[in-house]
């Protein structure tokens, strides 16, 4: 047997075909079929008119990908026919969608189940922001200010950093920190801040007072350098690191005034 491989990958016996018998369709007109491997799958119909006679995995099962769409080093887009998703060796076997290369080896989660975890982490960020919303609806009603005003309950002052000399506005809720506008605290000038989320100083409205909690920060932020991983209660002058910054806390709201009584205690 003197086998050769065509133009299109397939491999024919030179001894019995002058050319190759599955582009000229001589495997479909009833001429012997070639197989490599005992049980190796070879189609006798096209599927897109391309793949046929491919050299195939012998494990007596077909490939369930599509052939001229998925096929990659031995591997197929399971998610049916002519919808090849291959990604460096990657499949989503549900919906034949391409898998990020960095997922290549975990294990995929099936797309109806992933759609619905997505669905409900916007819903839990929908009440989130809802019970912000209520919770500062509150705090204005109680501190009786003017319509459209969110009174200020403290500050950061930047004195070390490439924002340094600028203060920072803490409000009456849950402040989030990052570069991104969005922030409550928006610090733009310090690539070593996380965009969203890097940090939150929340101010407490029942108890008066003040705490850095950790987010989403890559690195942790720092109270009097000591590292924050839990809720930290502040103090006012302390000083909060984040990023390559440095802040001094100056609270605004505390023993002697409350925007709730907008009273001074100390006065007769």
């Amino acid at each position: 047997m003197a086998l050769q491989e065509c133009m299109n990958g397939h491999l024919y016996d030179t001894s019995m075909y002058a050319t190759c018998p599955y582009c000229s369709g001589g495997v479909n007109s009833g001429a012997p079929r070639v197989d490599f491997g005992g049980d190796a799958y070879v189609p006798t119909a096209p599927l897109d008119g391309g793949g046929i006679g491919k050299t195939v995995a012998a494990s007596g099962a077909a490939p369930m990908g599509g052939y001229n769409n998925g096929y990659n080093n031995g591997a197929y887009d399971m998610g049916g026919y002519n919808n090849g998703g291959y990604n460096n060796g990657a499949y989503d076997y549900n919906a034949g969608a391409v898998v990020a290369p960095n997922e290549v080896g975990s294990t995929v989660a099936p797309a109806a189940y992933r759609k619905k975890e997505e669905e409900k982490k916007k819903e839990e960020e929908k009440k989130k922001e809802e019970d912000a919303g209520k919770t500062v609806a509150v705090f204005k009603k109680n501190a009786k200010v003017a319509e459209g005003t969110d009174p200020v309950c403290g500050w950061l002052v930047c004195i070390e950093g490439k924002s340094k000399g600028k203060d920072f506005r803490i409000y009456g809720r849950n402040n989030t920190i990052g570069r991104d506008e969005k922030m409550d605290i928006c610090i733009k000038d310090d690539p070593a801040i996380s965009r969203e989320k890097h940090a939150r100083l929340a101010y407490d409205i029942k108890h008066n007072n003040f705490s850095l909690i950790p987010a989403e920060a890559a690195n942790s932020p720092y109270v009097n350098d000591e590292p924050v991983y839990v809720p930290t209660k502040l103090e006012a002058y302390d000083v909060i690191e984040l990023g390559e910054s440095k802040f001094i806390f100056v609270p605004f709201c505390c023993d002697r005034f409350t925007w709730q009584d907008s009273n001074t205690k100390g006065e007769s």
